[in-house]
């Protein structure tokens, strides 16, 4: 009978057997195919013990799936399953993947038997292995009775470090299935030094914003969020966290009660964990720097920080590091260096314009004047491992670790200083899929705090003047150069309304805000053309939006008159606007007045005017922005009919013909009584 060690699973540290449920892993793309060669044998590892120290106990816990190889195995006399433990691995993290992606190269030192009839089984169903691993005295004092010794087997271990072990099921001397995995042997009493190891997650900056200036969290975007969480609920301490002040506030925002407990859970997540600042959202420092838009760029900084300061206010974020999302070139460098970065870490993609190195965990660093900057690549032959499926998790985090460790072992063994070497891990853009691995790792990695020292991004070390200072390309801006161009113009238009549009409106709200997304790095040109469109149209809806009925002719009676203008607002908005009126046979008081006209409503613009002259004759009236610089919409025309003129000639006509037929009336009257006097004979007087 084998030993039912049911109290081994949880870790007894100190020469005691240290349980980290950590199953094991096939990682890379040729590990997962063997994974699922193995899964089809039937076959499955679900939990092991991965650190052995000094006396210790192998335990594993592995189902058989495929039923016809699980009846033979309970009935096949000669069925067993089979221990084995490999060579010690010395050649670093390329030899643990090579014994994964190849399990030809197992080769086994020692192994032993287990009938697979007298085996213990779960609950469950699934089978549990248990193997000693130096010295027994040590399972008798943790309760181990020496009935049960005699059931248990004994594995050697030739030193301390990372060891390959495979199980395999066998049937009449036959193996039928078999999956290999990796222990580490641990030796406290020998003093190590151990290699720093930082542990990166993001919140990308997935757009949120609708055309109508609502916010919608995709189902992707809330899946990512969610294992954040889940994440940081368990090991936040350990973790350096970046999230998009964006995004977060795109949560805020939503409409949807799930976002919104969403964020609830994810404020008091954030509270555990090591918060990394950023700019409200994507945005290429190298790009900005080429283009002259530092001060956007700068902008974007101050507006990620106050945003991340004012949500979480429990937890100050790291403002002096920037993760790199892409390339980097001089120019990004020396706008980085100016507005306050110390350290730069480069996610995959931005690393991959840096080419191949041999270690990408030793020290690196860039120059900006005077100004030294830590550098920091994300090793890439860890990305695709921690992009694995839910699946695989136990599995994947034990091959994971393995290589790490072997990887602290070859970098001492070579001479090196394990210290002085730091490994960034993180998926392929940072964003997490997969909350259970990430947790698995960091449970097997915080066991041996001697070997790997979990860090974050709080506590980076000061540039070291001798690391090594790799070549930056110059980064080709040109699609960053003309989405920058396009934007431009488009504020140009836009802000020509700053006069007219009160600045606190809602629609320079969403314009602002508008702006600002189609400035970011992750939004697609389909997305930016849509948007640019939609505000375009809007200007021109505004720009129209005040109006006079074209056509209208005013009649004055007078000579001194007064012109009423009715103007007429079709938007949602209140418009200040000036108004400039034109006429040869007329004179203004004001040719140019200012006027407010509400929103979906009028207002009436009254001038006083003087008629010239009398007749039918055009009025032009043009209508601007309130400082006067841009013409809104077409001119308009109008008319006025004068009659006032033509009247008066006709009264003062008539008063003339009357005083001059009076005068002649007088005239006549006049000169017939001198006439009737001459030849009056008594009025005549002799000569």
């Amino acid at each position: 009978m084998i030993m039912r060690l049911r109290t081994l699973i949880a870790p007894i540290l100190m020469a005691v057997v240290v349980s980290t449920a950590a199953p094991l892993i096939l990682t890379l793309p040729a590990e997962a195919q063997r994974t699922e060669d193995i899964a089809v044998t039937g076959l499955k590892l679900s939990a092991q013990n991965f650190h052995i120290y000094t006396s210790g106990t192998l335990r594993f816990v592995f189902s058989v799936d495929d039923p016809n190889l699980l009846n033979k195995l309970l009935t096949v006399k000669n069925s067993v399953i089979r221990v084995s433990i490999g060579a010690r691995v010395t050649g670093g993290d390329q030899e643990v993947r090579d014994l994964i992606s190849n399990p030809s190269l197992f080769v086994a030192t020692d192994s032993v038997d287990f009938a697979t009839q007298s085996l213990l089984r779960k609950q469950d169903g699934q089978f549990e292995i248990t193997a000693l691993a130096g010295d027994l005295s040590v399972v008798m004092a943790n309760g181990l009775t020496s009935e049960s010794q005699n059931d248990v087997r004994k594995i050697d271990f030739d030193d301390r470090g990372i060891y390959p072990v495979r199980i395999e099921s066998l049937i009449n001397k036959v193996v039928r299935a078999n999956v290999t995995s990796f222990v580490n042997r641990v030796d406290l009493s020998t003093r190590l030094e151990p290699m720093p190891l930082n542990m990166l997650v993001t919140l990308d900056s997935t757009n949120t914003l609708q055309l109508d200036g609502s916010h919608i969290v995709d189902d992707l975007t809330r899946e990512k969020i969610a294992q954040l969480v889940s994440l940081l609920e368990l090991d936040g301490p350990l973790v350096s966290t970046q999230v998009s002040p964006h995004v977060i506030d795109s949560l805020n925002k939503s409409k949807d009660p799930a976002d919104q407990e969403l964020l609830l859970r994810l404020t008091d997540a954030i509270s555990k964990t090591n918060l990394v600042a950023t700019t409200y959202l994507a945005f290429d420092p190298s790009g900005a720097r080429q283009t002259q838009h530092d001060n956007e760029f700068n902008a974007l900084v101050d507006l990620g920080k106050s945003s991340l300061s004012s949500r979480f206010t429990s937890n100050v974020a790291v403002s002096d590091v920037w993760i790199a999302r892409t390339p980097l070139d001089q120019f990004g460098v020396d706008l980085l260096a100016e507005s306050g970065y110390r350290s730069i870490v480069m996610l995959p993609k931005a690393g991959a314009a840096l080419g191949n190195f041999d270690n990408a965990a030793r020290p690196y660093r860039l120059v900006s004047g005077d100004k030294t900057m830590s550098l920091y690549v994300v090793d890439p032959t860890y990305v695709a491992q921690l992009g694995e499926g839910k699946n695989n998790s136990f599995i994947t985090a034990s091959a994971i670790a393995a290589q790490l460790l072997a990887q602290r072992s070859k970098i001492e063994s070579d001479g090196g200083t394990p210290s002085l070497n730091r490994t960034v891990l993180t998926p392929q853009d940072g964003a997490l899929l997969n909350s259970n691995l990430i947790h698995e790792i960091l449970l097997i990695l915080k066991r041996v705090p001697q070997q790997i020292s979990i860090q974050t991004m709080g506590n980076l070390p000061e540039p070291r003047q001798d690391a090594y200072k790799p070549n930056l390309r110059v980064k080709d801006i040109s699609q960053f150069k003309t989405r920058m161009n396009e934007i431009d113009l488009l504020r140009a238009d836009l802000n020509k309304l700053n006069s007219t549009l009160d600045q606190n409106s809602v629609t320079w709200a969403i314009w602002n805000e508008r702006l600002m997304v189609m400035s970011s790095d992750t939004l697609t040109t389909t997305q930016r053309e849509e948007f640019a469109t939609q505000t375009r149209n809007e200007l021109k809806s505004l720009r129209t939006a005040v109006t006079l009925k074209e056509g209208t002719t005013f009649t004055f009676g007078s000579r001194k008159s007064q012109l009423r203008l009715d103007l007429k607002n079709s938007s949602n908005e209140d418009l200040t606007i000036q108004v400039k009126v034109e006429s040869p046979k007329l004179k203004l008081d004001k040719s140019v007045a200012v006027i407010e006209v509400p929103a979906n409503s009028a207002n009436e613009l009254v001038i006083n005017v003087v008629a010239l002259s009398n007749g039918l004759f055009p009025v032009d009236v043009r209508i601007f922005t309130a400082d006067g610089t841009s013409q809104l919409g077409r001119k308009i025309e109008i008319s006025a009919r004068v009659n006032a003129i033509a009247g008066l000639g006709q009264v003062v006509s008539g008063v003339a013909l009357l005083l001059l037929i009076t005068w002649w009336a007088a005239h006549f009257r006049r000169k017939y009584r001198t006439q009737v006097s001459d030849e009056h004979p008594v009025l005549r007087s002799d000569t």
